[in-house]
């Protein structure tokens, strides 16, 4: 459960989008890469079936996700340091 927590935390940091929160938290779940591959083929295969402009949405806000990552990426980062110092101070 800790798992599931800590992936829908850093999720919902970095979207406010109900399609996105529901494909990176589920993509993020996933065991395996083949588990993982069918699902981003599922989720844009399912995105080509939408209008234009609603594709046009969902790629920007896929680009907005994209361009959080290095931040959170530092972040997570930090804290598993300083996680790992505090363990080893202990």
């Amino acid at each position: 459960m800790k798992k599931f927590a800590n992936i829908y935390d850093l999720v919902c940091r970095l979207t406010d989008d109900r399609a996105f929160r529901a494909f990176f938290t589920a993509y993020l779940m996933t065991e395996s890469e083949e588990e993982r591959t069918a699902l981003s083929n599922r989720f844009w295969q399912e995105l080509a079936l939408q209008n234009a402009a609603e594709q046009q949405l969902l790629r920007a806000e896929f680009t907005r996700c994209f361009l959080k990552l290095p931040g959170l990426a530092a972040e997570l980062h930090e804290r598993a340091f300083n996680a790992a110092n505090a363990a080893n101070a202990a």
